[in-house]
């Protein structure tokens, strides 16, 4: 006897309760108001980045869009 109908509507019962965990958890991982100002408080000014970090930066943007570009082509096929 079968609990459930396919193993697609097992993932997706899967990815519903995930999906509700992580809004759960969203909502409690955030620093406060108080403590996000008193950190901006104690941070010294960063300088500039360099001509190669600026593209460094941007390659690894580059490869973070790519990697997410396939994942939600992937998502659609299946």
């Amino acid at each position: 006897m079968q609990v459930f109908p396919s193993e697609r509507s097992l993932l997706r019962l899967v990815g519903a309760v995930l999906a509700e965990q992580d809004g759960i958890w969203a909502g409690k991982r955030y620093f406060s108001e108080e403590r996000m100002a008193e950190l901006s408080k104690e941070r010294k000014p960063s300088l500039p980045p360099t001509p190669e970090r600026l593209e460094e930066l941007r390659e690894t943007a580059r490869k973070a869009i790519d990697a997410s570009l396939e994942l939600a082509d992937g998502m659609e096929t299946a």
